[in-house]
């Protein structure tokens, strides 16, 4: 049972993971309908945040908050689904087209559900149009560039170079969140909304991923050992 327990352990952490992040982002999406709880704090860090604002912080926050443009997230996922047809992992082509195709529907409705405004345009770096909740640019963060590391991370045989890449890559996506805050855009509660649930799919989509090439992938292999 220990071995069990310590073979699957992980499985249950992503599981686990999933719930606590589901519910988290219908507690937001519950506070923000209220008026209260968490969606309080919103206001006193945006005008935090402006107190703190540089020229040169200015523009390197807006370089940032590029790498999660549509245009850029489009043209990388073309690139990509490339890349993975040629070393012929279309297991993983598919799971980035369908990650990236599922967030652009449910950021698209759940805006148009919550509808709620963005920061007032006065005090914002660029101006953005459409509703604020949750932060597409961080829903996108997650979904591809998170599931970009995953792949990357599959990779790699070192230790050391897993780790390296998940920091790079948890460390992107979470400035791509940060940055739609600072540039006054978004409001915090959009981007932890944007995050947990953009967390839970991807932890969904390895789950899939984990669980095709443990037990598919290895049919094979299994097979040919009775010959």
């Amino acid at each position: 049972m220990k071995k069990l327990i310590n073979r699957n352990g992980w499985w249950l952490m992503l599981v686990t993971a999933v719930a606590g992040l589901s519910t988290f982002f219908l507690i937001l999406v519950d506070n923000y309908l209220d008026g209260d709880g968490l969606i309080k704090w919103d206001t006193l860090i945006n005008q935090w945040v402006e107190t703190v604002r540089t020229p040169l912080m200015n523009k390197i926050v807006e370089l940032i908050t590029l790498t999660a443009n549509w245009q850029i997230i489009f043209w990388g996922l073309v690139l990509g689904i490339i890349l993975l047809g040629l070393a012929k992992k279309w297991r993983y082509a598919w799971a980035m087209l369908i990650s990236v195709s599922t967030g652009i529907l449910f950021t698209e409705l759940t805006k148009m559900f919550i509808a709620r405004p963005r920061p007032p345009v006065e005090n914002a770096i660029i101006v953005e149009k459409g509703m604020a909740f949750p932060s597409a640019h961080s829903y996108f963060a997650i979904v591809f560039y998170g599931l970009i590391t995953y792949f990357w991370v599959k990779h790699f045989r070192s230790k050391w170079m897993k780790i390296m890449v998940g920091i790079l890559g948890a460390g992107l996506c979470l400035l791509i969140g940060i940055s739609r805050i600072y540039l006054g855009v978004h409001w915090t509660t959009d981007v932890l909304a944007g995050f947990a649930s953009s967390l839970a799919w991807l932890f969904l989509t390895i789950l899939y991923l984990e669980y095709k090439n443990k037990y598919f992938d290895s049919r094979p292999k299994l097979r040919s050992q009775y010959r």
